[in-house]
């Protein structure tokens, strides 16, 4: 039996949206800096951030405002802290409205139709993270116990017992468990570290490490598709 459990931000959904509606609306016109690179490296910030809030380094109130203001001092523009809160208002606004696209639907039906067993594993707090599946109207191919967020189980990627905690639940063969995430670090060396095969989703062309620990890399839900399919013969 195939399992495959997914990350949620940038994987089932395009996580760049609302940050990229929120920058035309606001920045546009004050730097030419390249969206997606800012994007980017705003989720640099937002995982060390989110390190740094584990340890009790950083509040979580200003979370948001430490991950934008960084983001963009680097092209030099000082974000202050009104300006971090309109930046948030209107980028919470916006990921109300997220939605997963007609390839991806297509993709969990067919897993679904193949008897495929599937789950998420996500990083973040239970709340933002749960409202985004409500949002993405993910209910429909996960029940809340194939749900799994890093800061309801008390693990979070890429540390191995947020996967072995997802294993354990369903008793689940890691032979025959595909984790499929975005991220190298905390999807394909987490999972791996785990024992469980990897699918690097690299739809937005990182730069591929020198040893990379995927087993396989696609690009698109097309490629992971036909991945997919090979698997189950």
């Amino acid at each position: 039996m195939l399992n495959l459990i997914f990350d949620l931000d940038d994987t089932l959904y395009n996580l760049m949206g609302p940050f990229e509606l929120v920058h035309k609306k606001l920045y546009a016109d004050k730097t030419d800096a390249d969206c997606t690179q800012l994007f980017m490296q705003s989720r640099v910030y937002s995982d060390e951030i989110m390190e740094a809030e584990k340890k009790g380094l950083i509040p979580h109130e200003d979370c948001f405002y430490e991950r934008v203001k960084r983001t963009y001092h680097d092209v030099g523009i000082e974000m202050s802290r009104e300006d971090a809160d309109i930046f948030e208002q209107l980028y919470r606004s916006f990921q109300k409205k997220i939605t997963l696209g007609n390839r991806v639907e297509g993709f969990l039906d067919y897993c679904k139709s193949n008897d495929i067993f599937i789950a998420i594993l996500t990083n973040g707090r239970p709340e933002p993270q749960y409202a985004k599946v409500v949002a993405l109207g993910l209910h429909k191919w996960f029940d809340d116990e194939h749900i799994f967020i890093s800061g309801g189980i008390g693990y979070q990627k890429p540390d191995p017992q947020a996967f072995k905690y997802v294993e354990n639940a369903f008793a689940l063969n890691p032979e025959e468990t595909w984790y499929v995430g975005d991220t190298y670090e905390a999807d394909v060396v987490g999972a791996n570290t785990a024992g469980w095969h990897t699918i690097w989703f690299n739809h937005r062309n990182r730069e591929c490490p020198e040893k990379n620990r995927a087993d396989i890399t696609v690009k698109s839900i097309e490629e992971l598709k036909e991945v997919i399919r090979g698997q189950i013969g």
